[in-house]
């Protein structure tokens, strides 16, 4: 897939009730605060920015173009689907990632379905409603994942693993009557970590 970029091709990747789509936000930050005094002003911004903090809310955040998931204690994703970004307080660490995920929208009533054969995640609408996220297990890579409609996914891949990702999902999607070019089914095996030298003495 050298010449072949994997998001452009699987976008004309259309089956019986699933499209694939490029979704590229504007800006994706990380936020991460790092002690009681960081998380009550990541709060407060939170507060000041989407009218409540997640701790709060319980769930994603949403103002004008911008959402914020909820990753970790004290960690989220930013994103942006335009360039005019908030103001951030001094006390969060903010580190830009935008070209560390390559995004994905997932859409019609299979598109559920598909996601089932391979994330680790309940996507049944009681536990993942509308708006929801999620962090999961996509054929053993960590994917974030929200639900944006009723039958609509919004997926971040990371790009080092992106290649992987999409050919596990064009080959589920042969399932649902899928045309593929031949390439994007070409699944390279995904980075592994170099192993570690030990001695026994």
């Amino acid at each position: 897939m050298a010449d072949l970029n994997p998001i452009e091709a699987l976008s004309t990747l259309d089956a019986e009730g699933l499209s694939f789509r490029p979704w590229r936000p504007a800006a994706i930050l990380q936020l991460a605060a790092w002690s009681e005094d960081s998380a009550a002003a990541l709060a407060t911004w939170e507060r000041g920015v989407f009218g409540a903090a997640v701790a709060e809310a319980g769930a994603t955040l949403t103002a004008g173009g911008l959402r914020l998931w909820p990753t970790a204690p004290w960690r989220r994703l930013l994103i942006a689907e335009t360039d005019a970004l908030p103001d951030l307080p001094a006390e969060v660490a903010a580190v830009p990632c935008t070209g560390g995920f390559t995004g994905l929208r997932l859409d019609g009533p299979r598109s559920r379905d598909l996601l089932a054969k391979l994330a680790a995640v309940d996507l049944h609408p009681d536990m993942l409603a509308e708006g929801d996220f999620a962090t999961a297990r996509l054929e053993h890579v960590r994917v974030h994942l929200q639900r944006a409609g009723a039958d609509a996914f919004d997926l971040l891949l990371p790009v080092s693993y992106a290649e992987f990702t999409l050919g596990a999902l064009a080959d589920a999607a042969l399932e649902f009557g899928a045309r593929i070019d031949p390439a994007l089914l070409h699944r390279p095996t995904p980075p592994q970590e170099s192993p570690r030298a030990f001695s026994l003495k």
